[in-house]
């Protein structure tokens, strides 16, 4: 008799690549822990599908040295991000690894990647119609997904994805944005992005493994949600508007002019349609307000981090305390000056999607955990504060200034 489901996880050795302990439980409660791999093929031979987590990425490469298929296999890496898009997502999963009490132990590995996949399952059935007719037209082809709708035995007749999405996340996505292409050209990172948008959860974002695997999913977001057209479109009209902007985040109704010339409101409009500005202010002239309000709106639109590069510890620490004062509490900055908790928590808001606005100084960028640190959001724009620093000639200037270019580069 068939069983239907059978759920996996193998112990590698790194060297030589040689499988050294399988773990598995199948659908009928069934366990198998054992370091013999006839045991572990005759366990699960009667099973319709293999399932495990990053099973596509690991497991099944180490299979197929010894010549070993899994025809029907599901990865419940790839479902997670899709079907727990919320804050803080889920809690058999770290980024892309299982939470284990156990160090080496396939078959806990097996049994946590069981208790995920019946919640992923589960997730999938209460998703509306729509949504999941919209994942099934994106995803039933790929080789990360086939299984799973394969598994439920899910088919669905979709004449048009690109306007069903268009009419599903009417109003949350840019009447402009070229959905066919994307349908076409990325299906998956496309998913994840309509799942992240979906989940109407202001901090939620992508996670880092996403990230690094589909990067489309970070360019697609800003396609979808970060470039305003002002073209007759509901979701730009509003969320692009700096104007309206200034008044839901800082309260203010109007920018300040100099001189007749509006100068805060053009290099806000500059930095909101995408441009590099360059914008020189006197002192107390409000030119904090230039970069800050475009990071706020890409913090709510697209999900995105805005790295703001300092000088001074203490410059950091009061623009971070005023926008507190105003209410405005997406904004942290990481220096020398935290505790190892204050730095601990400042780490977690960035990784978490709960701050948009990070400051650092030049020389936090030749730290390793900044690096991995900004390597796991979306980043908007990289911000150079008190830009008189970046001068050579100028008595503030510091030589970590000059690796800014090759940070950004790598």
């Amino acid at each position: 008799m068939k069983t239907p489901i059978t759920f996996i996880d193998i112990e590698v050795e790194p060297n030589s690549g040689k499988i050294l302990d399988f773990g598995a439980i199948n659908a009928n409660g069934n366990s198998f822990h054992s370091q013999n791999l006839n045991e572990f093929l005759e366990f699960i031979k009667d099973t319709s599908f293999v399932c495990g987590h990053n099973i596509l990425g690991h497991d099944i490469i180490y299979f197929d040295r010894i010549g070993i298929k899994f025809p029907n296999f599901i990865d419940t890496l790839y479902l997670s991000p899709l079907l727990f898009p919320k804050r803080p997502y889920h809690n058999l999963v770290k980024d892309d690894k299982l939470q284990s009490d156990s160090l080496n132990n396939p078959f806990n590995d097996a049994l946590k990647a069981k208790d995920l996949f019946f919640d992923e399952l589960s997730a999938f059935e209460n998703l509306d119609k729509g949504i999941q007719d919209i994942f099934y037209a994106l995803l039933h082809k790929t080789d990360a997904f086939k299984g799973f709708f394969g598994f439920l035995d899910f088919s669905r007749n979709v004449d048009s994805p690109a306007n069903d999405i268009r009419e599903k996340f009417e109003g949350l996505l840019c009447i402009h944005a070229d959905i066919e292409r994307m349908v076409e050209k990325h299906p998956m990172p496309l998913a994840y992005a309509l799942s992240l948008i979906h989940s109407g959860d202001r901090y939620s974002i992508t996670p880092p493994w996403v990230i690094r695997q589909f990067p489309e999913t970070d360019r697609l977001m800003t396609l979808l949600r970060g470039l305003p057209c002002f073209e007759g479109c509901a979701f730009c009209n509003e969320k692009h508007d700096i104007k309206i902007g200034l008044q839901q985040i800082f309260g203010f109704d109007q920018f300040r002019s100099y001189g007749g010339e509006p100068l805060q409101e053009k290099a806000v409009q500059a930095a909101v349609d995408g441009k590099s500005l360059l914008a020189i202010f006197p002192t107390g002239g409000g030119k904090s307000i230039t970069f800050q309000l475009p990071a706020l709106m890409a913090g709510r639109n697209e999900m995105a981090l805005t790295v703001v590069i300092s000088p001074l510890q203490s410059l950091m620490k009061d623009q971070v305390d005023n926008l507190e004062a105003l209410g405005i509490t997406e904004a942290v900055t990481i220096n020398g000056l935290l505790d190892p908790i204050e730095r601990a928590k400042s780490f977690e808001r960035v990784e978490d999607g709960s701050a948009s606005l990070l400051y650092i100084s030049p020389e936090s960028l030749r730290s390793k955990s900044i690096e991995r640190l900004l390597l796991g959001r979306k980043i908007n724009r990289f911000v150079i504060d008190e830009a008189h620093c970046f001068s050579s000639w100028g008595q503030d200037f510091r030589i970590d200034y000059l690796y800014i270019a090759d940070f950004i580069r790598s």
